[in-house]
């Protein structure tokens, strides 16, 4: 859902700028980072409490 949104701010922000689509792919891949980073902290505690 938010992936979406995104693409569609960029897409609009876009318009005769060059900076807003270099930008926007590096706060996605950011943004994916670091919900990858909080589902492998959950992993691992969960993994310790066993």
């Amino acid at each position: 859902m938010s992936g979406n949104t995104k693409d569609k701010i960029a897409v609009r922000n876009n318009t005769g700028k060059t900076t807003p689509a270099a930008i926007a792919p590096m706060a996605n891949v950011y943004a994916n980072a670091t919900v990858l980073e909080k589902i492998e902290n959950l992993a691992a505690t969960f993994r310790h409490r066993k």
